[in-house]
């Protein structure tokens, strides 16, 4: 049985029980959303939305997608035109935000087009902020590394989507505090090397963990 390459634990952090991962050597974000997918089905961790707090997740009825601001990274907006069959331009227009394409932002409309009664539609070549989000908790470690991944990826599709002309150039007009802090953030993940491991990639096998472990 060959090295697992990344790996899913269970800790204590602040007094309470949290999931961390650790990598086994060189690992790709494939390899951290294949050890992720599964604490969906695990029932012997503290789910805060589940029935009893240990349930799996399919069949929730929470649908956090009516609240949550989705914001997809690179992959998963090419991935979402392939799998309707729509070019991006189409894509933005139909299931996107205008107002905020128009400041430069991706963002999914809300709630979410791709909620159909209550079921995600795309959930294949859902982005990656949905793909990590579980509603137990996780070790601070972790939390950074998922974030740090997402906001390069978010911030590689509004880089990739202002060349390609499918957005306009970030602008301050008539955002709100969230949109603007948003774009500040966008703005300083722009300078980072690893937005370019998005950028050249066309899965998520491609993208190497390692620069994200040690930035």
């Amino acid at each position: 049985m060959g090295i697992i390459p990344v790996e899913l634990y269970q800790d204590r952090e602040d007094g309470k029980p949290a999931v961390g991962v650790r990598t086994n050597g060189p690992a790709t974000l494939q390899d951290l959303l294949d050890a992720w997918q599964p604490l969906c089905d695990d029932a012997s961790i503290y789910k805060q939305y589940a029935p009893d707090n240990y349930s799996v997740c399919r069949g929730c009825q929470i649908n956090c997608c009516n609240t949550a601001y989705v914001m997809p990274d690179l992959i998963a907006v090419r991935k979402m035109a392939e799998y309707l069959k729509t070019d991006y331009r189409s894509l933005i227009e139909r299931y996107m935000q205008v107002d905020k394409a128009e400041a430069g932002i991706l963002q999914m409309q809300l709630p979410c087009a791709f909620l159909q009664e209550g079921i995600c539609s795309i959930y294949p070549v859902r982005s990656l902020i949905c793909r990590f989000y579980i509603c137990t908790d996780i070790l601070g470690a972790t939390q950074q590394l998922i974030y740090s991944i997402t906001m390069t990826g978010i911030t590689a599709a509004a880089v990739w989507a202002e060349k390609e002309g499918l957005v306009q150039s970030m602008s301050n007009r008539g955002q709100s505090s969230f949109d603007l802090l948003l774009q500040r953030l966008l703005n300083e993940y722009r300078s980072h090397e690893q937005v370019k491991l998005f950028l050249e990639a066309e899965n998520y096998s491609d993208i190497p963990l390692q620069p994200f472990l040690n930035p």
